[in-house]
């Protein structure tokens, strides 16, 4: 106990190095270029689902690139499987579902845009609905009626 307390003392009563700029390592990430390729599945049977993932990791990656699979079935069972990188986007139906609780043009057409800002695809490989088209297809947005109260 004494040397532990003796080691605080002393170290407080250090004064604080300066380092010498010598000692300065700048790590910088490897020059290699990730190429990012998005693939969709909106409204593609989900029986081919784990065809299209088979298909597309067989084919499609070269030594840097990244496979995105961008998805509107709620089953991410294939994807998990097969171990690659998924995003979901909420069908139609459920969208519809909601349409008085969210502005689903806006919230799509923003999502889509973060998602283009994170992975900077440079492809992206439509299976089924193209994304132009499931996002014009969102609900617009409806006025919520308030809740219905008796009149007295």
């Amino acid at each position: 106990m004494r040397k532990l307390t003796e080691l605080f003392l002393r170290k407080g009563k250090q004064k604080p190095e300066v380092e010498n700029p010598g000692n300065i390592y700048i790590y910088k990430s490897k020059e290699e270029k990730i190429s990012t390729i998005i693939i969709t599945t909106f409204d593609v049977n989900p029986d081919l689902i784990e065809e299209i993932i088979v298909t597309t990791k067989r084919r499609l990656p070269g030594k840097n690139d990244r496979l995105i699979y961008l998805t509107n079935n709620p089953d991410f069972t294939m994807f998990r499987r097969h171990g690659v990188i998924f995003e979901y986007l909420p069908p139609l139906i459920e969208q519809r579902l909601h349409a008085t609780d969210m502005p689903w043009q806006a919230y799509l057409q923003g999502r889509w845009g973060l998602l283009l800002a994170k992975w900077r695809p440079r492809r992206v490989l439509a299976y089924g609905t193209k994304i132009d088209t499931f996002l014009e297809a969102a609900p617009a947005t409806t006025v919520r009626k308030g809740p219905d109260t008796p009149k007295s």
